[in-house]
């Protein structure tokens, strides 16, 4: 009974032992099938990466060919102008303003304009009373008529002695007071009707009827807002920069995300001793008369600089002797070149130095670098070849306030 136990025991363990190996050689053989299909799928990016030269043609490269090239992406340097923005704030003011006040004294009889009201030049806008000097008209009328007729009965009769010479003399003496008088009395009519001085909007009346007002009484207010001149300070150090005709960029609170461009028209001939700005006033155009008088505005003021080579910010680099970049020469080697920052703005660098507009510039993989080193650049951009190409149109600009400036 014992012996029959031990055979038993030895059978299942040859068994044990025989599941055992089947389920390691499954296992091997499904991680060789998963190893292959792996192989199968991924076999395009491993020859990729065996052989670099066969990327897609669509990418520009150069020194793609070249043995134990450095592979760097790159791009061209372009012109760029330097501008700068400076800011203000300015008030508002019409072309044509004025208040208007009466010429006499005397009684308001009508008053013929609204606020708001659109004038041409010579429209009748207020009439005073003038019942006394339409009176004094009319006999300075017959009085001058008169003058006239006695005049000319002297004329007559003087040539058959009837008349002394003294007599006429006195009669054309006469006929030329009685024609001054009456050229005053039309003066003193006339002064009785408020004309508009020119086309323009009207404000607020201040009289009405029946009111009395003197040479000192405001009568209305005329506008004319065909343009409207922004007055604004700039900082000194932008006096030789802000000339007349100078285009402007003008914005109002009142009417936000709205952007008007005007001129400069004229340039104040002094510096504020305390502010350390001078004047600059601005003629903006106002055609449908959005624009009023008072109103504040932001201004811009564009002022162009000299135009220097643009590159990516990250292509360039500091070191112990200063500020550098990597560029490709005609071989695909690559040199140190020393540049001066100009500007920084908006991702791009603006440089003085070495570089020109047209120059392969490193942009990514400075890292592994150094002179004479041969690279196989792909070059980044939409211009490949730019030998003479034109500047970027764009340009960068920075904002100054009136108080500053470079």
């Amino acid at each position: 009974m014992i012996c029959s136990k031990v055979v038993w025991s030895a059978r299942l363990g040859s068994i044990n032992v025989m599941a055992r190996k089947s389920t390691l050689l499954i296992a091997g053989v499904a991680l060789i099938a998963v190893a292959a299909s792996a192989y199968i799928f991924a076999k395009d990016d491993i020859m990729a990466l065996i052989a670099p030269d066969a990327q897609t043609a669509s990418t520009p490269q150069r020194g793609a060919g070249a043995e134990r090239s450095l592979p760097v992406i790159a791009e061209y340097a372009s012109l760029m102008d330097e501008k700068t923005v400076v800011e203000a704030v300015g008030t508002g003011k019409s072309a044509l303003g004025v208040s208007i006040y009466p010429a006499v004294s005397g009684e308001v009889a009508d008053v013929l304009v609204r606020a708001g009201d659109k004038v041409s030049k010579g429209q009748v806008l207020v009439i005073l009373d003038a019942e006394r000097e339409r009176l004094a008209r009319d006999l300075a009328a017959v009085q001058a008529r008169d003058a006239e007729q006695l005049l000319a009965r002297y004329e007559k009769a003087r040539p058959l002695g009837a008349v002394a010479e003294s007599e006429v003399d006195s009669a054309r003496t006469a006929l030329a007071e009685a024609r001054i008088a009456l050229d005053q009395a039309e003066v003193n009519l006339a002064d009785r009707t408020i004309l508009a001085p020119f086309d323009g909007i009207v404000g607020i009346p201040q009289v009405e009827a029946g009111d009395r007002v003197d040479s000192s009484t405001a009568i209305v207010t005329l506008d004319n807002i065909e343009s409207i001149l922004v007055d604004f300070e700039v900082a000194e150090t932008r006096f030789d920069n802000v000339r007349p005709g100078q285009s402007v960029r003008v914005e109002t609170w009142s009417l936000p995300g709205e952007e008007f461009t005007g001129v400069v028209e004229s340039i104040g001939s002094r510096i504020d001793p305390e502010s350390r700005t001078f004047a600059v006033r601005a003629r903006v155009p106002n055609p449908n008369s959005r624009l009023l008088a008072g109103m504040s505005f932001a201004v811009y003021v564009d002022i162009e600089g000299k135009q220097y080579p643009a590159v990516a910010e990250i292509s360039v680099l500091w070191g112990d002797e200063g500020t550098y970049v990597w560029r490709i020469d005609d071989e695909d080697k690559v040199s140190r070149v020393p540049v001066r920052v100009v500007k920084r703005t908006n991702g791009r660098i603006l440089l003085d130095g070495g570089i020109a507009e047209g120059d392969l510039v490193v942009v990514e993989g400075v890292l592994r670098l150094r002179p004479g080193r041969t690279v196989s650049a792909t070059i980044r951009g939409d211009n490949p070849a730019p030998e003479n190409a034109p500047s970027d149109a764009g340009g960068v600009a920075t904002r100054e306030g009136a108080g500053e400036g470079s």
